[in-house]
């Protein structure tokens, strides 16, 4: 359940069905109202749209702006939103990134924002440990915000922890604001849990993985909130989730690390190695196309062949292999 599924409960109980506003996304005008930026006021509007974002030639019920007297405002959709989590961005360990990074950083939580208000609102996305010129709350340290808001359970996102999330439900995510385009920041996330660890805060670490292995994981901020909400608000699989955020690039990365597996390798003078075409169709749970298929093969050297081929390639060098053995006996 995202903000735009309380919203229009909220207004369906008002006798609410049509509604105008500065935008035909529903999960936009909630935001508006969420962020204190406008209310449910009386109808001013010959056209309206219905809670699906259709518009209609038909009299708006209500009209999402500002206005004196609201039908509904932010405070009422705020009580009905206490189950949904925060995101909390710790970005302790700026000083250790150059500039590049900090400005790659700066990008990644840019686009998280634009990830929450998807499904949240602003207030349910927090940096702590560094200010940047985003309209969300910060805190000097996670450790004071945690302790201010006294969550029952939190969970850190850690790609090095021992137990895997599996779409587990809490108050609290922490994700790690670091950048590594030199990789020497290996690691820093599991700091954040002995920090935590040392100021007596509870907490479980845990690590999203595809197929039991942390590649083909996007690694961006963004990417991470996306799949996180995905599971924990629209109830999708953790395999699911990954997909639909997966960036191509990503994909090939856990591609390349799959074929060989199911590569062949063919003994001649000059041995190589071949990958059979209906290979892949065994990848459906990565964001591959056949032209990142065969990119991939081309790149580890293996020959792509059709399976008809495979299995006559296969056939022969195996009895080449067998007269072999007979004619060395």
């Amino acid at each position: 359940m995202r903000l735009r599924d309380v919203f229009v409960e909220l207004l369906k109980e008002r006798g609410i069905e049509r509604i105008w506003g500065v935008s035909k996304d529903i999960q936009r005008l909630a935001v508006l109202v969420a962020n204190g930026k406008a209310s449910v006021c009386k109808a001013k509007s010959e056209r309206s749209m219905d809670l699906k974002g259709n518009v209609l030639e038909l009299p708006a019920q209500a009209y999402i702006g500002k206005c004196n007297e609201p039908i509904l405002d932010r405070n009422e959709l705020i009580s009905r939103c206490a189950h949904f989590p925060y995101v909390v961005v710790d970005c302790s360990f700026l000083p250790l990134h150059s500039e590049k990074e900090k400005k790659k950083l700066f990008l990644q939580l840019k686009c998280t924002l634009g990830v929450i208000r998807e499904f949240m609102w602003d207030e349910r996305f927090v940096i702590t440990g560094a200010k940047f010129d985003l309209n969300v709350p910060y805190y000097s340290s996670l450790e004071e915000f945690l302790r201010e808001k006294d969550f029952e359970r939190i969970i850190l996102l850690d790609p090095n922890a021992r137990d895997i999330f599996n779409g587990e439900k809490a108050d609290c995510y922490i994700i790690g604001g670091i950048v590594d385009l030199a990789g020497n920041k290996r690691g820093l996330t599991t700091e954040i849990g002995k920090k935590l660890e040392k100021a007596r805060i509870s907490f479980e670490a845990k690590k999203i993985v595809l197929r039991g292995d942390t590649i083909g994981v996007p690694d961006r901020i963004n990417s991470i909130t996306e799949i996180l909400l995905r599971c924990v608000l629209d109830g999708e699989g953790i395999e699911d989730a990954i997909k639909a955020v997966q960036s191509p690039l990503v994909a090939r990365w856990r591609l390349k690390k799959e074929i060989p597996r199911l590569s062949v390798r063919i003994d001649t003078i000059k041995p190589f190695r071949i990958v059979r075409k209906s290979d892949f169709y065994r990848f459906n749970w990565l964001n591959v196309c056949w032209k990142d298929f065969f990119e991939v093969c081309r790149q580890l050297g293996f020959i792509v062949v059709e399976d008809r081929v495979a299995e006559s390639l296969i056939r022969s060098f195996q009895s080449c292999k067998e007269s072999d053995v007979q004619h060395g006996q």
